[in-house]
């Protein structure tokens, strides 16, 4: 017995129903890990600049720093600025891919032609900005700790 149009058309109704469900269980969870990683990048942006007003609170009050803390001090103003400047370009990247990304689901919306896929060279620049972003945090702090482990051992 075969079965009928009208149990074909329900059949294929109902696996478009599950595939669709699934797309945007998946879209869900990106963007989720999307909204995670932003977090991620201003919390690292924040920590960064208050990392440099607290240095900068030390030199305002004239504190006396041992010659031996200068060039942690040195290297940490360095590598917090890097950080919070390259943080930043992961950021306006971030925005620029999400933007390319938005005009071509516009486009193939409004014309029905399927959008091409974003360059992969979006998520290199976004992850290899981000990671400089991070080591250039995690230095900066490393030689911080240094520095204050130096001034309050003298």
């Amino acid at each position: 017995m075969t079965p009928s149009t009208q149990e074909q058309i329900d059949a294929q109704n109902r696996a478009i129903d599950a595939h669709n469900k699934e797309v945007d269980a998946h879209n869900a969870e990106q963007e989720r890990i999307g909204l995670r990683a932003i977090e991620v990048i201003k919390m690292l942006f924040v920590m960064s600049g208050g990392a440099l007003a607290v240095c900068a609170n030390f030199f305002s009050a004239k504190v006396q720093l041992p010659p031996t803390t200068i060039f942690p001090i040195q290297l940490a103003w360095v590598s917090l600025t890097t950080a919070i400047l390259v943080i930043g370009l992961t950021l306006i990247l971030l925005l620029g891919r999400d933007y390319r990304a938005g005009r071509h689901n516009s486009r193939q919306l409004s014309t029905g032609q399927q959008a091409p896929e974003t360059s992969d060279a979006w998520e290199f620049g976004i992850w290899g900005t981000g990671l400089v972003g991070f080591v250039s945090f995690c230095a900066g702090m490393c030689s911080f700790t240094y520095a204050a482990w130096i001034y309050l051992s003298s």
